[in-house]
């Protein structure tokens, strides 16, 4: 028995009883297996290979009926290697080690899990423990990998994938990064930074760092800790320059600019730079920190809570305090 819908018909198989689209492009005629024996996803796989054939994805001896429990991690990968050349790296970093390996591969396990309701499960799981605005995020880069798999032929139906209303609130993530900020006066940094050690051995890695460098740059340039991080010689720093060249790899708004350097900050800098390479690093500096403030006469409190980050916010504070020039600061 044939239905005639847009184009192509189906006809069911008397021995196996799966049914087959058939149809006529361009002036060939063209027959496929649905793999479905149920009319109703039948014929929803029979438009969805009508329409690869007429938009010209096909190609002689592509198989097009869709996979059925393909692991979803498999899946993922071949939409992010297709999607990686119109990305940046740090969003493409993003997409595979957090979005697919941590959140979405785990949860779905194979493709076809990928429906309306496991996209409605999905939600509410990851608002149990995080905010609507964090969900909100994911579920962008959900319906993508929906609408790419969906088109290639890896999900039979496109799922619905709705963000949640505004008064789901959902749930702050228990974290363990600091909440709350210390802000240093001038005289307590400089004292801090003068008890810090020039240079660190890594426990794990035996690796020599710089320290106290770090932190005079960190105080003079007011920036991000990982920003600091990843400065190298020579894409943002040769010795003897007046700036820093801020690339878009290494800020986190990737805002690329030049950033004056003082006197204090180009002497810590030359002291420490290395002919090419990562000039700092990423290290825990935690330990250090604490040590070299209550060396400096620290109160208890703040000696034990201080961090890298403290460093930026108690240096845009002073500068909010000696100076009006807002947009210098920015």
């Amino acid at each position: 028995m044939a239905r005639t819908a847009k184009g192509w018909q189906l006809y069911q198989d008397q021995r196996t009883g799966v049914f087959q689209a058939r149809f006529t492009h361009d002036g060939q005629r063209h027959s496929f297996t649905t793999g479905e024996t149920d009319s109703g996803a039948a014929g929803s796989e029979a438009a969805r290979i009508y329409a690869e054939v007429v938009s010209g994805r096909w190609s002689p001896g592509k198989t097009l009926t869709a996979p059925k429990g393909m692991p979803f991690n498999e899946v993922a990968a071949l939409w992010l290697a297709d999607i990686e050349s119109s990305i940046d790296p740090r969003t493409f970093t993003l997409y595979q080690d957090t979005y697919v390996a941590t959140h979405f591969a785990p949860f779905f396990e194979t493709i076809d899990r990928l429906t309306t309701v496991g996209a409605e499960d999905y939600i509410s799981v990851r608002l149990r423990k995080f905010t609507r605005h964090t969900i909100k995020k994911e579920l962008s880069v959900l319906r993508r990998l929906a609408k790419w798999a969906h088109r290639r032929g890896y999900l039979e139906q496109m799922p619905e994938i709705e963000t949640p209303g505004t008064r789901v609130l959902g749930h702050a993530a228990d974290s363990a990064r600091k909440q709350t900020f210390l802000v240093f006066a001038a005289k307590e940094m400089a004292a801090i930074i003068a008890k810090l050690p020039e240079h660190a051995t890594s426990k794990r890695s035996g690796e020599r760092f710089p320290v106290q460098a770090r932190f005079s740059v960190a105080w003079e340039s007011s920036l991000r800790p990982a920003t600091l991080d990843k400065l190298s010689v020579p894409e943002n720093y040769r010795p003897g320059c007046a700036a820093l060249t801020i690339s878009d790899e290494v800020d986190k708004n990737r805002f690329r600019r030049e950033l004056p350097l003082s006197e204090n900050a180009r002497e810590a800098l030359d002291s420490v730079c290395p002919t090419s390479g990562i000039i700092f690093g990423a290290h825990d500096f935690r330990t250090l920190l604490r040590a070299a403030a209550k060396a400096a006469g620290i109160d208890e409190y703040r000696a034990k809570h201080i961090s890298d980050y403290d460093f930026r916010h108690s240096r845009l504070t002073h500068l909010g305090q000696v100076s009006s020039n807002l947009s210098g600061m920015m």
